[in-house]
């Protein structure tokens, strides 16, 4: 009994906080809203009188509370918290655990303030109905034309999980590449919210894999009455969060993979040393550290990140092993809002690894996850490689939020959306110690530019169409699906 009325007083105490936020920041006429206090840039030392936040029905508080970089009784100046809501509400839109978050002030007296918190959550469990194309890009598949590369299936997906910001998820996938897939992570380990664990398993079969590059393109085998490629891969990363902005990844991941001989007698290098077996499987031992202060992490305008990782592929513990390699990988970033509604941004990513001819599996530089713009046909395979993108961007439509009066599902009947277009430029390099000879992009120069429009809506969809040509002189329209960088 004692349980029920708790929750019962929980909910209507939570309802309460929202009634009197939704007055505070809705009602305009009122003599209370008129207390509502708008920050300047001066040094006027203020106090925090209290915190109030309001719609996280299933959140918790504490979860909220970790993003926040102020604090009931903190003594600041205004331009000091000024800037810290600013990077607090930035914080709570990274988490991907609300959709709108309105933060006011309220001045309590002359010296103290109140600050009010709206959150409007996302919706949190998806059946996901699998229906995409397997190629590397959207693009590379409508180009190959090759229809039957068509994965289907079902994925269930529960964010938020216990409102501690859990994620649980489990797929089954089957067509062209077949997979089963279960995680788990939770990003709040610990009464100091600054531990976090993710794990990781899946089984991967498939009729079809590529076995080789050549003429900087993947060569594909198939056999419909087999599978040709089976792999196993499990992984565990411990997440360490000291700060605000920093996060420290200590990962272990072993991988099993197995193909048919007919893959090994196509190309001996498959598996590398194991020229003569069909099995590989290795243990990797990896550390990554991030700094992350983009406004937002999915289409980010502002801020900057930078990350550093070290790897250890191959421990030399396990039969049908092989020989380790050393990757050290580097991103950086940086996004600025120059006037109004214009937007520039520069970066880039790289790899150094062990200088040797690794086992064709393993060995990735461009057109996998990273590529250049207009090379999007195009696998360039290398031990190194380092890229650079600079663009230029204007908001035709600022973001703009609507209500879909006759769809009543609250958390999809309010959307957002922005529109750019931009113009950029992309350059890289790929060291391969022992390029396949028909390959010709491998240990040159790349370069491309292009112009294009982004579409941003809400629960993170980004649409992009782009116009890019490269150095070789190659172009046209490109479709993708996420951020460019």
């Amino acid at each position: 009994m004692y349980k029920s009325i708790n929750k019962t007083y929980l909910s209507n105490l939570n309802i309460y906080k929202s009634t009197v936020l939704l007055l505070l920041i809705l009602i305009s006429n009122t003599s209370f809203s008129q207390n509502i206090f708008t920050l300047s840039d001066s040094n006027t030392n203020i106090i925090i009188n209290k915190i109030v936040i309001a719609g996280n029905k299933k959140t918790k508080d504490k979860i909220i509370k970790r993003e926040l970089m102020f604090h009931k009784n903190d003594t600041l100046t205004e331009k000091q918290l000024n800037k810290l809501i600013i990077k607090s509400k930035d914080n709570l839109t990274n988490t991907s655990l609300f959709n709108y978050i309105t933060i006011n002030t309220v001045n309590d007296d002359s010296t103290h303030i109140n600050i009010y918190i709206l959150l409007e959550e996302r919706w949190y469990l998806f059946p996901y109905l699998i229906l995409e194309q397997a190629d590397r890009n959207l693009s590379a598949y409508f180009h190959n034309k090759q229809w039957n590369r068509i994965n289907y299936g079902l994925m269930l997906v529960k964010y938020n999980f216990r409102g501690m910001g859990e994620t649980v998820k489990l797929k089954f996938r089957f067509g062209y590449k077949q997979q089963f897939q279960i995680a788990y992570e939770i990003p709040y380990l610990g009464n100091s919210h600054k531990h976090g664990l993710y794990l990781e398993y899946n089984r991967f079969r498939q009729h079809e894999i590529h076995y080789m590059t050549a003429f900087d393109k993947q060569i594909f085998y198939r056999d419909d009455n087999s599978y040709v490629y089976k792999s196993h891969r499990a992984k565990v990363i411990y997440r360490f969060r000291n700060k605000y902005f920093i996060r420290n990844n200590f990962i272990l991941q072993y991988d099993y993979a197995n193909v048919n001989d007919t893959i090994i007698g196509l190309n001996t290098n498959y598996f590398g040393n194991n020229a003569n077996s069909n099995i590989l499987q290795y243990f990797t031992l990896g550390y990554s550290f991030k700094l992350d202060k983009r406004n937002y992490k999915y289409y980010p305008l502002t801020g900057y990140n930078i990350e550093l990782s070290v790897f250890q592929k191959g421990l030399d513990i396990l039969p049908d092993g092989m020989r380790g390699i050393t990757e050290l990988q580097s991103e950086a970033y940086y996004y600025k809002n120059f006037v109004n509604r214009w937007y520039g941004g520069m970066g880039g990513k790289g790899k150094v690894s062990s200088s040797f001819k690794q086992p064709y599996y393993v060995e990735r530089a461009l057109g996998y996850k990273t590529y250049l713009r207009a090379y999007e046909y195009y696998v360039i395979d290398g031990q190194s490689y380092i890229s650079g993108r600079a663009f230029l961007k204007y908001a035709i439509i600022p973001i703009q939020i609507h209500h879909i009066d006759f769809w009543g599902w609250e958390k999809f009947n309010k959307i957002h959306y922005s529109l750019f277009v931009n113009t950029f430029v992309d350059a890289g390099y790929v060291y391969d110690v022992m390029p396949n000879p028909s390959n010709k992009l491998p240990n040159s120069f790349l370069a491309s530019a292009g112009v294009g429009v982004d579409l941003v809506a809400y629960y993170d969809m980004i649409f992009r169409l782009e116009y890019s040509v490269n150095r070789q002189k190659e172009s046209g329209f490109f479709i993708h699906l996420n951020k460019a960088f």
